[in-house]
C-alpha cells in the first residue's frame, strides 16, 4: 500500500500559491554556528530517519523512498524550496541565519507535532555541541538504542484495509459539523482590506499571565485566543449576521491510538461565532467556546471521522495518473474553501526541556490562506504569529485592542511580509 494515505489531499492538492508547507523559527541567545548546526542535523536525521525521504513518482501516484544524499544546512534568511534539486530532494530541511534556525517541512511528511519532535532532538544536540555536552536528554529523542516500531507504524494502515473496526457517523452521539446552510463571514468580502502578498505580526504574552486569564475564564490558550478574535473581527461588522467561525486544527494521534505516529494526521474543529454567544459575557463565551471544542474532540466522533475520510482516500488512490488525482482533490477541495474566517492552531507546549534557557522566541509560520494564528509556548511565554493576505492591519489591530480590554499585556516582537518555504515535486 502507498504509504502516503491521510496526507493525500496535501500532496495533490497543491494550487496557486498554496505549499502546504510550515517552518518552526527558533530564535536563540547567541549566533548560531553552522558547523554545530550540520552536526546536530544528522543526528537529528539519524534519530527519525523516516523523515529522510523524498517524493518520487510512476506517474500514477507520489510515494516517498529513503534519501541517501547528502544533508545540507543552509545558511540563507530565505525560505528554502522542498523537495527539489537545491535540497537534495528532501521535504524537511534546516536553515539559519544570524541567532535564527529554522527547521523547514513539508505538511505532507509530517504537522507540528512532528516537527517539534524533531526539533527537539535537532535542538539538543546542536546544544551539546555549542554550549554543554553533559546536557540532560530528558524529554528528548536521542539516539541511544532501537527507534521503536511505532513510531514508523502507520495506523490508517490497518483502517484502509479493514483490519480495525471504526464507529459510523451515524451511529455516535456526539455530532459537530459547520452549518453549511449559513456560511462563515469571509473576510476577503470586507471593502476595507486590499489582497496582497502576506504580511505577519509576531506577539509574546506572559505565560503565568495568560494562563491566570484562561483559568479564571474556563478557557484554555487556543480558546481564549480564538474567542479574543472572533469578537474583534465582530466590533469590525456591527451589522453581520453570518457566523465568525474559527477553524482550529486537531491532532488526531489520540483517536487513532498512535500517539507517536509520524505524519501528518489533522483535521479542524469549527466554533462558530454568532448570535446564540454574541451577547454573553466574556467568561460565558469561554465556557460555551471551550464545551464546543470537548465535543468537537470527543474521541468517538473523530474516529467516526476518520472512517469516513478513508472513503476519501480509497477514491483518490483509484484515479489512474497523478493529473487526475490532482484534479479529483482539486475538487474535492474547492467544496471546503472559505469554511472558516480564521484559522487557528495551538501545538501545546514546546517543551524544550534542557534547551529551554537557550530559546529565546518561538513562532511556526504556516501556509494558511486569509487570516491565521499560529500559537507556541516555550521559555515563559507565549508567542502568536499573526498573518493574512492584505495590506491593511484593521483586525490585527483591533485583536490587540482585544488583549488590551481585557487586561493582557503583549509585546510586537516583529512584523512584515510572510514567507514559508517552497516546495517542488515531480
Amino acid at each position: 500500500m502507498n504509504n502516503i494515505i491521510c496526507e493525500a489531499t496535501l500532496y495533490y492538492g497543491l494550487f496557486g500559491s498554496r505549499t502546504n508547507t510550515f517552518r518552526i523559527m527558533f530564535r536563540m541567545k547567541d549566533k548560531v554556528n553552522g558547523y554545530m548546526l550540520q552536526l546536530a542535523t544528522a543526528q537529528a536525521f539519524k534519530r527519525h530517519p523516516y523523515y529522510a525521504v523524498r517524493c518520487v513518482s510512476d506517474g500514477k501516484e507520489y510515494n516517498l523512498e529513503s534519501n541517501s544524499e547528502p544533508l545540507v544546512v543552509y545558511q540563507t534568511s530565505e525560505p528554502v524550496i522542498l523537495g527539489g534539486a537545491d535540497v537534495n530532494g528532501y521535504l524537511l530541511a534546516v536553515s539559519y541565519w544570524e541567532d535564527i534556525i529554522w527547521v523547514n517541512v513539508f505538511h505532507g511528511l509530517t504537522d507540528a507535532t512532528g516537527l517539534m519532535n524533531f526539533s527537539r532532538t535537532l535542538l539538543y544536540y546542536y546544544c551539546c555541541e555549542r554550549y554543554d555536552y553533559n546536557l540532560p536528554s530528558d524529554g528528548v529523542r536521542v539516539n541511544d538504542g532501537t527507534i521503536p516500531q511505532k513510531e514508523w507504524d502507520n495506523p490508517y494502515v490497518d483502517i484502509m484495509n479493514g483490519k480495525r473496526a471504526l464507529p459510523d457517523e451515524e451511529d455516535i452521539l456526539v455530532k459537530v459539523k459547520p452549518d453549511s446552510t449559513n456560511p462563515p463571514l469571509n473576510l476577503f468580502d470586507d471593502p476595507r482590506i486590499t489582497p496582497s502578498a502576506p504580511r505577519f505580526h509576531n506577539l509574546r504574552i506572559s505565560e503565568k499571565q495568560l494562563m491566570q486569564y484562561c483559568r479564571a475564564q474556563d478557557g484554555t490558550p487556543g480558546v481564549v485566543i480564538s474567542l479574543l478574535m472572533s469578537r474583534a473581527i465582530d466590533r469590525l461588522f456591527p451589522d453581520n449576521d453570518l457566523p465568525i467561525v474559527t477553524g482550529m486544527a486537531v491532532n488526531l494521534r489520540p483517536a487513532l491510538e498512535a500517539p507517536d505516529y509520524a505524519g501528518s494526521p489533522l483535521t479542524l474543529a469549527y466554533l462558530p461565532y454568532s448570535g446564540k454567544i454574541r451577547n454573553k459575557s466574556f467568561d460565558e463565551q469561554a465556557t460555551m467556546y471551550r464545551g464546543r471544542l470537548i465535543l468537537a474532540a470527543d474521541k468517538e466522533r473523530l474516529q467516526a471521522g476518520i472512517k469516513s475520510s478513508t472513503r476519501l482516500y480509497r477514491a483518490i488512490d483509484q484515479q489512474p495518473t497523478v493529473e487526475a488525482k490532482c484534479a479529483f482533490v482539486h475538487r474535492v477541495l474547492d467544496s471546503y474553501r472559505n469554511a472558516a474566517t480564521v484559522l487557528l492552531s495551538y501545538v501545546g507546549s514546546a517543551k524544550l526541556a534542557a534547551m529551554d534557557s537557550y530559546v529565546t522566541e518561538l513562532y511556526i509560520q504556516n501556509d494558511c490562506p486569509g487570516l491565521n494564528i499560529e500559537i507556541t509556548n516555550c521559555h515563559g511565554f507565549f508567542f502568536l504569529n499573526i498573518s493574512h493576505e492584505w495590506k491593511e492591519d484593521i483586525y490585527f489591530d483591533a485583536f490587540c485592542e482585544e488583549l488590551t480590554a481585557q487586561g493582557i499585556d503583549y509585546e510586537i516582537m516583529g512584523e512584515g511580509n510572510y514567507e514559508v518555504p517552497g516546495i517542488s515535486l515531480p
